[in-house]
Parts: C-alpha cells; structure tokens; sequence
C-alpha cells in the first residue's frame, strides 16, 4: 500500500507547473506558510527517526528548497499534496509510535534501576 501512495503523490519537479497561476492573497500565503513550514517539520523529523527513509531527504530538500519565495496558485497545490502525502503514508502515526517506543523504552530502564535500589 505504501508504494501506491508514493506512485500517486508525485512532487512536481523544476519547470513542471501548470500552464496558468496566480498570485495568492496576503491571508493564502501566510495560511500556506504555515503548511509550507508543517510539511517542512514533519519531514525534518522523519529523516532523524528513521521514518520512511526511502524518501524522506528527498521530500524535506524539497520543502527546504521551496524557502521564501513569493507563492502562487501552483504552491498552494504543491503544499496540499505534500499534506495528503503525509496522510496517506501516515508520516505522523509512525513518528508518533517511533516517540512512544524511546519513551517506553526510557522508563522500562528507569523502573529497571529504581527497582535495583
């Protein structure tokens, strides 16, 4: 399953826009800011836990290189995929289970010591 995710969200690449945009609103482009920079984080730390390895440098050298130009149409479809993509591979559940294990894991040993007291 996860692969057909990856085959149906493909990030455009250089030049490949549609044939049309247009310029966003001040409101739409703080609004994609914050997606931008979401997408961003999310992808940051699925590259230092191990999550999705395959594609995870490649998605956040993307978001990273999207940086501080002015936004249009095209962005906003950009960023929006980039979201359903996270969804659809469930980028955060598995961040989530990979948190929930090292805390796990820190207070087994914690009891471990404490109960050797």
């Amino acid at each position: 399953m996860k692969s057909s995710a990856r085959d149906d969200l493909k990030l455009p690449y250089e030049g490949h826009e549609f044939a049309e945009t247009f310029d966003l609103s001040e409101e739409e482009s703080e609004d994609l800011h914050v997606k931008q920079a979401w997408l961003l984080y999310f992808w940051r730390r699925a590259k230092n836990q191990g999550v999705e390895t395959d594609i995870a440098e490649e998605r956040l050298n993307f978001w990273i290189n999207q940086g501080d130009q002015p936004f249009n149409s095209q962005d906003a479809v950009n960023v929006e995929r980039g979201l359903v993509e996270l969804k659809k591979l469930g980028i955060e559940m598995q961040l989530w289970s990979r948190s929930r294990e090292h805390i796990d894991c820190e207070t087994t040993n914690k009891l471990l010591k404490y109960n050797d007291f």
